[in-house]
């Protein structure tokens, strides 16, 4: 039995009703520039903490790629015009602007310090992706490593990193398990397709969290890996039965929940009619507290997802949705965006704490999992700001070596039919890169492929898209190819946006030039069906692109493990 924390039980006997509310949401700071809404999500709803996304300027729409139309609209209407990138700083600037608001809500009357919440799964899921910061592959790719060991540094370097800057608690490890190869969601957000390499790769990196001092957050419960829809426009629905729940996509949670690896869990936005056929898991109290609670006995802190993704979003209103997920047995709500939803979100909560929907007590018990884990990891100690500097651990010897290693391990040939690779260097090559998401600095920059393509290679050329082809961009590739004899084409995918596949397919299903594809999956969602000759690598990030580039004019081997049971090339 777990010894009660008196010293948190003492701030909850002195807490208001309006600061228990506030200790229970994670609201939105977007961007590198303090607003003033900020300050008063600290000082006047008393919030608990922010969720950090420092590379947009603003929190916008989810926009479905489908039909290009907003799920939700939860645009911030306080003068800023949509279209602008974030100034730009250092970690070390960026350090400040956190020191600053933590000394803020530190001098709160009760003292409460924030937590500050973030992505980091790796590749272009990386809100810390700044200053030079090491970017490790996505999950999937740390499982292409053939090497367990490395999930506990990879996390532990993720950690050294982002406590410097001030992050304290980090959305990872993902523990879905993706055996639908379409899923546009999940993909190598996961560590595989099986689900005990799931829980082997999911619960070293928890070590390397804990060991690092950052908190580590399970999810998506119960797991969203077996459907085809992305739950930021739609509502996936999970329709495996209860046995096939826990023995797969609950099976790394129960493994994990043994150990007592997870300080907290992330849940779905997704229907699992085995266990509650009417409601999104997020506000389901069958799942929430039922499975969740007390068939699998977590009593770690419950945070939701971002509760203005579409498919909760519209179904239930964002502010209802948030009342209705505390209802169901969560703690921690995670509403970013940064508008009148705030207070709206604020007064449904004490609408149904007055109404005794959530009991005095039960609001107690969320605060004090809430607190007591925010004690554990020192936040009340200054904030557990890092006395180390952000420089210092971007430039450590030891996590540099890491991330080349890791992508010098995670990158693979999937296949190479026309013996087109290596490529020749008598050859004329084109690169056709993608517009990444990047934080467009030296370190990491559109065209840094085609960069380090360079240094291998002399008779090269660049053309560069839009991440998803445009018609201009369709147009310049079909003028360009005929005058090269390879062409390399990056088509990498990300969540959110439309695939090049059938564009690729089609040219080269057209053309005898020898076709090369460098992708950052290894599904269809990616990988044009008829490609003959494929490099897979598992980010898009600096270490694994100039990995990507040695691979693809033979100064470097590629020594990828193929990571999961699905195949695309039989």
């Amino acid at each position: 039995m777990k010894t009660e924390n008196k010293f948190v039980k003492s701030i909850i006997g002195k807490m208001s009703l309006e600061q228990k509310v506030g200790a229970l949401l994670t609201l939105g700071f977007a961007g590198t520039l303090v607003r003033e809404h900020i300050y008063e999500n600290i000082t006047k709803y008393h919030c608990g903490g922010l969720r950090l996304t420092p590379h947009s300027r603003l929190f916008g729409n989810y926009v479905d790629p489908k039909t290009g139309k907003s799920i939700v609209n939860v645009v911030d209407s306080k003068g800023y015009k949509k279209g602008l990138k974030p100034p730009v700083t250092t970690a070390e600037e960026y350090k400040r602007i956190l020191l600053e608001l933590q000394e803020l809500a530190m001098s709160r009357p009760l003292g409460l310090p924030l937590h500050f919440s973030f992505d980091q799964e790796g590749g272009t899921s990386a809100d810390y992706s700044f200053g030079g910061v090491n970017i490790f592959p996505k999950p999937m790719g740390i499982t292409a490593t053939g090497d367990p060991q490395l999930a506990y540094e990879v996390a532990l370097a993720v950690s050294r990193q982002a406590r410097a800057v001030g992050f304290n608690w980090i959305h990872s490890p993902v523990l879905d398990v993706n055996t639908d190869p379409l899923n546009p969601e999940i993909y190598t957000r996961a560590y595989s397709d099986n689900a005990e390499v799931v829980a082997q790769y999911a619960a070293l990196s928890c070590h390397g969290f804990v060991d690092g001092k950052l908190i580590a957050t399970g999810k998506h419960f119960p797991s969203r890996g077996d459907s085809a829809v992305d739950a930021h426009f739609e509502i996936p629905v999970i329709n495996a039965d209860k046995e096939t729940l826990l023995n797969r996509e609950l099976l790394p949670y129960i493994e994990l929940i043994k150990k007592d690896l997870l300080p907290s869990i992330m849940l779905a936005h997704s229907i699992f009619p085995a266990i509650d056929p009417t409601d999104i898991a997020t506000v389901s109290k069958p799942i929430v507290t039922g499975l969740l609670r007390e068939e699998l006995g977590f009593d770690g802190v419950i945070t939701t997802d971002s509760m203005t993704m579409g498919g909760v979003a519209v179904r239930y209103g964002v502010a209802n949705a948030c009342a209705l997920s505390l209802e169901a047995g969560a703690d921690l709500v995670l509403m970013k965006a940064e508008n009148a939803l705030v207070g709206e979100t604020i007064e449904k909560i004490k609408e149904f704490v007055n109404s005794g929907r959530i009991t005095p007590e039960e609001l107690d018990k969320k605060v004090y999992r809430v607190l007591s884990l925010k004690y554990k990891y020192g936040l009340f100690n200054q904030g557990s700001i890092w006395h180390e500097s952000p420089n210092c651990a971007i430039n450590s010897p030891e996590i540099k070596s890491l991330s080349k290693l890791v992508a010098r391990r995670s990158v693979m040939v999937l296949n190479s039919q026309e013996q087109a690779l290596p490529v020749s260097g008598d050859k004329k090559v084109l690169v056709v890169e993608q517009i990444n998401k990047t934080p467009n600095n030296i370190h990491w920059h559109p065209g840094f492929l085609f960069k380090k393509c360079m240094k291998y290679h002399k008779n090269i050329q660049y053309l560069e898209t839009a991440y998803t082809f445009d018609e201009d961009d369709k147009k310049a590739i079909e003028q360009s190819i005929n005058d090269f004899d390879a062409i390399v084409f990056t088509s990498f995918y990300i969540r959110g946006s439309a695939s090049n596949c059938e564009f690729l397919e089609s040219l080269i299903a057209g053309t005898d030039k020898e076709i090369i594809i460098v992708t950052n999956t290894p599904y269809p969602i990616s990988i044009p069906k008829n490609s003959k000759n494929t490099v897979l690598t598992f980010a898009t990030s600096p270490d694994s692109l100039e990995v990507t580039a040695g691979v693809l004019f033979g100064a470097t081997s590629p020594e990828g493990d193929y990571p999961i049971e699905y195949k695309l090339f039989k």
